[in-house]
């Protein structure tokens, strides 16, 4: 059963690959944020199913085209005719004009990455019916603000009266400490590090992030903090090599973890 994080704001049980949450905007319609691998696409409609009551689903809100955020979003448009939204710049253009969503599985997901190099090709296109370009309000109280850097067309949400950012893999959260993607993890790191700082900036005290639980207090606070730190710094009196052990650790417990279902976690 989905978690009610706030008012009109949901965490999502059953999706594999990254957290995805429901936010209902300032009309009352619904938007899903991120969708999961592919195989999570059923038991995620069932979850929208037993939240909306009938409403049904007005928006699939796309934080980048990863295949684990973006993975079911193709099903889910389907069962649900809801519009799909992603960053232009995760889009490609076919020869028709129609746009479709550029998925990768991100440089960090190596076994994967193989996986799909060795399969056969064809598999199914998600069309993207909204490409998102700048920041505006996307639906009625919930706000698109582009992220580059981890992907090219990355984007955040930030719904306005809960007062919670969507930032998908802008960080990730470790227990209740931010971390940030790894610099090759990252289609543009410097880009990804200014776009980082200038977030903190604005941001709202409550933030979810695509990988680990929500964190409901102190967000902004924590990013500005993280926004400052040096790439590769180590914490007091920890060794290089202690670092290097520290974030394989980090990176072994972020690959684990997706492949689960969040109440099996």
């Amino acid at each position: 059963m989905a978690e009610e994080i706030a008012p009109g704001a949901w965490w999502l049980h059953s999706a594999r690959g990254s957290n995805v949450y429901l936010v209902e905007a300032a009309d009352g319609r619904l938007a899903l944020i991120d969708a999961g691998y592919g195989s999570s696409a059923g038991a995620v409609v069932a979850e929208i199913e037993s939240v909306a009551k009938g409403r049904g689903l007005s928006h699939i809100l796309l934080t980048h085209g990863h295949a684990d955020h973006s993975g079911a979003a193709r099903e889910i448009r389907r069962a649900t005719g809801a519009t799909l939204a992603a960053g232009r710049d995760d889009c490609i253009e076919r020869t028709d004009g129609d746009l479709v969503l550029a998925t990768t599985t991100g440089r960090t997901h190596f076994a994967q990455r193989f996986a799909r190099k060795v399969r056969h090709q064809g598999v199914a296109e998600t069309p993207v019916d909204a490409p998102l370009v700048g920041e505006f309000e996307v639906l009625p109280g919930i706000r698109a603000v582009p992220a580059p850097g981890h992907t090219p067309g990355s984007y955040c949400y930030v719904a306005e009266a809960a007062g919670i950012a969507f930032v998908g893999d802008l960080v990730i959260v470790h227990g209740h400490r931010l971390t940030r993607p790894l610099r090759w993890a990252n289609s543009d790191d410097a880009l990804y590090l200014r776009t980082l700082a200038e977030f903190a900036s604005t941001a709202p005290q409550a933030g979810c992030a695509g990988h680990g639980p929500p964190v409901m207090e102190g967000f902004a606070e924590a990013l500005r903090t993280l926004a400052t730190i040096p790439r590769g710094a180590r914490t007091e009196g920890e060794s290089r090599l202690g670092a290097m052990r520290r974030r394989v650790r980090m990176l072994g417990s972020f690959g684990t973890d997706m492949g689960k279902r969040r109440q099996d976690r």
